[in-house]
């Protein structure tokens, strides 16, 4: 297969902002208008043209890998990588590290962010110290998420969360170069707070702002608004899907 056409979804976490509704569903397999979450990127993947996705789990895995099998339903190739004990985002990638290939897409697989993800591909290439390609989004208030500074296309600076305000934050969609994760510790380790802040000291992260429909569902008022939202703009099903 391509190296160019793989993508990795992080579905281990436990939700527990959601309090009961993932206790014995994870997150991203919570219903939306009937049909799990993870359907929806799933199909945002194949549109893109990512047909070989690996799936990083833990929390309830056996929901996941029961529901999507080998993937040939969804158009998809499904492998996965289960963690013995969710180790975050960063550890998730460092477990599965074998069966990455040399540079994949990865997606945080409770947020939607309708955006060209080659367009990541082709800005990893453009910048050959990167070792790291991250999509931004704007949002009028950084305070839950912590602002992204940007200058000349490379990261320079995450600002902590909690400041108020608009500005451009870390939209869960990334490309990497599977060499990256060498400088990762083993066990339980974070993206956002152990790998992307030391590349951006380095200059080998670069970013692209994107203004496709974003949202997260780890909140209950969040997850409530994608029951309202995602059936009217996205029309899926097994075969194909349109952005309305």
């Amino acid at each position: 297969m391509s190296n160019r056409n793989q993508a990795v979804v992080l579905v281990g976490g436990r939700g527990t902002r959601l309090g009961n509704l993932t206790q014995k569903v994870p997150k991203p397999m919570l219903p939306i208008n009937g049909r799990p979450f993870l359907e929806y990127l799933i199909a945002l993947l194949r549109r893109e043209g990512f047909h070989n996705v690996l799936f990083c789990t833990s929390h309830l895995a056996d929901i996941v890998q029961g529901h999507l099998g080998d993937g040939a339903k969804f158009g998809i190739t499904a492998r996965y990588s289960r963690e013995p004990e969710p180790l975050g985002t960063g550890g998730a990638l460092k477990f599965a590290c074998e069966h990455l290939e040399s540079q994949f897409l990865v997606l945080n697989g409770d947020t939607i962010f309708d955006i060209p993800m080659r367009r990541l591909t082709n800005l990893l290439q453009q910048h050959v110290t990167a070792t790291a390609a991250m999509a931004l989004r704007y949002v009028n208030d950084v305070s839950r998420y912590g602002a992204v500074i940007v200058n000349d296309g490379l990261v320079n600076i995450f600002e902590e969360k909690e400041r108020p305000g608009p500005g451009w934050i870390n939209g869960g969609i990334y490309y990497l170069k599977r060499d990256v994760l060498d400088i990762m510790p083993s066990g339980e380790s974070s993206l956002e707070r152990d790998l992307f802040p030391r590349l951006a000291k380095t200059s080998h992260l670069c970013a692209s702002t994107f203004d496709g429909y974003f949202l997260d569902i780890g909140l209950p008022e969040t997850f409530a608004r994608a029951q309202l939202e995602l059936p009217v703009r996205f029309k899926i099903d097994l075969v194909g899907m349109v952005s309305q």
